[in-house]
């Protein structure tokens, strides 16, 4: 097991304050990003807005990484190590209904997700560790966009974000309303499950609504096999073996007097077995074909994986609740029994470096309380405080 040295420059106490002394300016950062969020691949003012703060902090930036993606360092002994950290910056098409002062401005778009909380934290951690004096590692700041099409972290690796830091570790956390503001909420192995994005399209006949025996009902055909899709996770899979099927978009038909020639539908799978997911494609793929078949049509079926299976490894959690301790003595630490059906693109960067995520409880009211991708999801700014102290604290725990 390793053996933990710490540094000796900082205790809980100077943390704190230290944590305290940058809490308004996180929260004022926070608050801007939340009125102005901008959707994945179209972060430019987000990234513009994140670049000139941590220019102000003396960072070495560097912009355009993967798109709207950001890497700002922090060296102050240019022979140690980097630990890298890493925060989202994309907001989704949501309508907010929240009733705070910095709802969004921007109709339609909303950080319903907490990235805007995300990246305020990261820049406030730099604002920590610039004024820790000697830290025993060099801090990259990794500022993602596209995280919610997935798309953000297999670009900006890609485009060589770790090459030049090549971080023997790296971390972020995500807000989670379910658990109690200001606690951090721990897990080993499986955190998030594997994504995998479907699309289907359906081709037959069009005609007339009212002689449909002269048509394809491309409709019907769809419904057939949405209804059956529905059935491979209860009847197909192990039910000891976590697993969701979700179909969320349908297209098809332009009149109600009109069966359409085409109609279209998307969803996602979400994983924690390679084996479940080979199931469950094998299966999707029959049912799709033979259905539509059955009735006269074709279809076409195309599965993308959009981001791995995000586990946390034991030895990185054991480094992980050490720093906790040591540093956050008073903060509560609680095991997550379950991994979430939910997926997250860090797991690109954790198939590159070792490294893990964390759940930072940000529920204490109702208004805090809501789920992730509410459209009246707010979370207890407090909260960012614990998030705060959390980054730091992993960058000054050696090995």
């Amino acid at each position: 097991m390793a053996r933990y040295a710490v540094n000796p420059q900082t205790s809980p106490e100077s943390l704190a304050e230290i944590v305290d002394a940058v809490m308004p300016t996180v929260i004022d950062i926070r608050r801007h990003l939340h009125r102005h969020p901008e959707l994945s691949g179209q972060e430019k003012a987000t990234a513009r807005f994140v670049a000139e703060q941590c220019k102000n902090l003396g960072l070495d930036v560097r912009e355009h990484i993967g798109g709207f993606g950001l890497l700002a360092c922090l060296q102050k002994v240019k022979t140690r190590p980097y630990i890298a950290l890493r925060a989202d910056m994309d907001a989704l098409p949501i309508l907010e209904t929240a009733t705070s002062d910095y709802v969004s401005e921007n109709t339609g778009i909303a950080h319903a997700c907490g990235h805007d909380a995300h990246t305020a934290m990261l820049i406030g951690a730099m604002m920590a560790l610039q004024n820790l004096g000697d830290l025993p590692y060099n801090v990259a700041a990794i500022f993602q966009p596209a995280e919610e099409t997935t798309a953000g972290a297999a670009a900006m690796i890609r485009d060589g974000v770790l090459d030049s830091v090549q971080p023997l570790r790296m971390h972020a956390l995500h807000v989670y309303p379910y658990l109690p503001s200001g606690s951090i909420g721990l897990r080993t192995g499986a955190m998030c499950a594997s994504a995998d994005m479907f699309e289907v399209e359906i081709s037959g006949h069009g005609g007339h609504a009212a002689r449909p025996h002269e048509c394809t009902d491309t409709i019907l055909i769809a419904s057939h096999i949405i209804q059956a899709l529905h059935h491979i996770v209860s009847r197909r899979v192990d039910p000891m073996q976590p697993a969701v099927l979700t179909i969320g978009q349908i297209e098809g038909g332009h009149a109600p007097n009109v069966i359409p020639e085409h109609v279209a539908f998307s969803g996602t799978i979400r994983t924690l077995d390679h084996q479940v997911r080979d199931e469950i494609r094998a299966r999707m793929d029959h049912i799709i074909r033979q259905t539509a078949e059955t009735w006269g049509a074709t279809a076409s079926f195309t599965m993308k994986a959009t981001t791995p299976l995000l586990e946390n490894p034991p030895e990185i959690m054991r480094l992980t609740e050490a720093a906790l301790r040591r540093f956050m003595p008073d903060t509560p630490l609680l095991r997550i029994d379950a991994p979430s059906m939910g997926g997250e693109d860090f797991a690109e960067f954790l198939h590159k470096v070792p490294g893990c995520l964390l759940r930072l409880g940000t529920g204490s009211a109702p208004n805090t309380r809501h789920p992730l991708h509410h459209p009246a999801f707010d979370i207890d700014e407090q909260a960012m405080a614990t998030g705060v102290a959390a980054l730091v604290s992993l960058c000054l725990m050696e090995t």
